[in-house]
């Protein structure tokens, strides 16, 4: 059914007034309250909204790789609905259950010509109860009211920026939005910033603080920037279970560049071009889902540092990470080409996971060693707790190893350890 045909239907629902189902309900719009009439209204009459708040990041990412989602062809229309229950399924079932015992308890908000604003998710259920009855195991009668969506339906005049400030108000501005992938909250502030709304309007819709509304757009194009990097661009299904590090991340790089007060204690005077590389050597740990202490200790800012705070440390685990860490064996473009046919989503995540597999043991034993190089280093005022860790570790070693006797670096470092014991022992001495 296209748009002019779904609006003539609406308009003629609208004329009888059975198909009331409340009345006396405010709706903010256009920047007033009116009072509006929720509508039973036929699902076939209503089609969803593919850039709903809930699923943007999987439906962006699958339009970038395989075009263009039609909502009124039902091929496109039962993938829109695939992501929306894969969203979130133990909660899709819950609600399922409350629709079938209870019927819809919270109204919806449609189009003048029939797309879902608000309620894709409630509408994308009451359609699987109600067509796929059978295959669930209900009978037509436990269902049968499952094939009206009860909604508000907005005048002819609602405009592109007024539809997307309603979506956002009343999906991601109450507390709902808890229950959103966190990527979504990022582009969506995208999509409104894009449409011309301030970060001001935007943090009103959204129930944020302005200020927070510009850290989100900022930590977004550092997610992007990590996109582009591995030639991911506009696959944000890639960035799942990633939004801390690139908090942390987006912190950290905004400091050094603005050299505040928590990097005074950085012992060398860093460029542009050393942020950058900290910036790429951090994508990498991301890429690998490292998170926490790990992560932080490449980066961190405040009183106790990070290995970005020291030359020699960071010169070192920086020459280390460029020289060890490998390269993907094959670029999307040549994945592409060799698997035409195939879920480039899946290819990728193949593609990380394989990376990761060759990778890990380089980047997990670089930061453990350079970790424990920063705790010396944090710890250079106290040399007691710093001798007690040197003894511990070499009373650890055994000397029966093979590899004592193999690895030719061990007597050059012994000899070393003996110098340094013996300069201690005259400083002792002297006192």
């Amino acid at each position: 059914m296209d748009a002019a045909t779904r609006k003539a239907k609406l308009q003629d629902l609208k004329s009888n007034q059975n198909n009331q189902a409340m009345t006396g309900i405010p709706l903010r719009y256009k920047g007033t309250t009116r009072t509006e009439i929720v509508w039973r209204i036929p699902l076939d009459f209503l089609i969803y909204n593919k850039y709903n708040g809930r699923i943007g990041s999987v439906v962006l990412s699958y339009e970038k790789q395989n075009g263009d989602l039609n909502p009124e062809a039902d091929s496109d229309r039962e993938i829109i609905e695939k992501f929306l229950y894969e969203s979130k399924v133990d909660r899709n079932k819950t609600t399922m259950d409350s629709l079938l015992k209870n019927g819809q308890q919270k109204y919806g908000i449609v189009t003048a010509d029939g797309i879902i604003i608000d309620g894709n998710r409630r509408a994308m259920l009451l359609n699987r109860l109600y067509h796929k009855h059978q295959e669930l195991g209900y009978s037509y009668a436990e269902v049968e009211k499952c094939q009206y969506f009860l909604a508000i339906i907005l005048p002819d005049d609602a405009e592109v920026r007024d539809i997307q400030q309603l979506e956002t108000i009343y999906q991601m501005g109450e507390d709902e939005k808890l229950d959103y992938n966190p990527i979504e909250k990022y582009l969506k502030c995208k999509q409104l910033k894009g449409s011309g709304f301030t970060e001001r309007q935007i943090a009103e819709f959204m129930s944020e603080k302005e200020g927070q509304i510009k850290e989100w757009l900022a930590i977004l194009s550092l997610m992007e920037e990590y996109l582009q990097e591995y030639g991911y661009e506009g696959i944000y299904t890639r960035l799942e279970k990633t939004e801390g590090p690139f908090v942390d991340l987006r912190n950290y790089l905004d400091s050094y560049a603005k050299k505040g007060a928590n990097v005074r204690n950085v012992d060398w005077n860093y460029t542009d071009s050393d942020i950058s590389d900290l910036k790429l050597v951090c994508f990498d740990y991301i890429r690998a889902r490292y998170e926490g202490k790990e992560f932080r200790d490449i980066a961190k800012t405040g009183k106790d540092g990070s290995i970005f705070f020291f030359k020699e440390l960071w010169e070192d685990f920086l020459k280390q990470h460029q020289e060890k860490t490998p390269q993907d064996e094959e670029s999307v473009e040549e994945l592409r080409q060799r698997c035409p046919g195939e879920d480039l989503s899946l290819l990728l995540k193949q593609r990380d996971n394989t990376w990761v597999e060759q990778a890990k043991g380089q980047l997990k034993g670089n930061l453990n060693r350079f970790s424990r190089r920063l705790e010396d280093r944090r710890d250079a005022n106290k040399p007691a707790d710093l001798i007690e860790r040197a003894l511990s570790a070499l009373k650890s070693v055994d000397c029966e190893q093979d590899s004592f006797f193999e690895d030719p670096r061990i007597a050059e470092m012994v000899k070393e350890i003996n110098k340094i014991t013996w300069d201690m022992k005259k400083i002792l001495d002297r006192r």
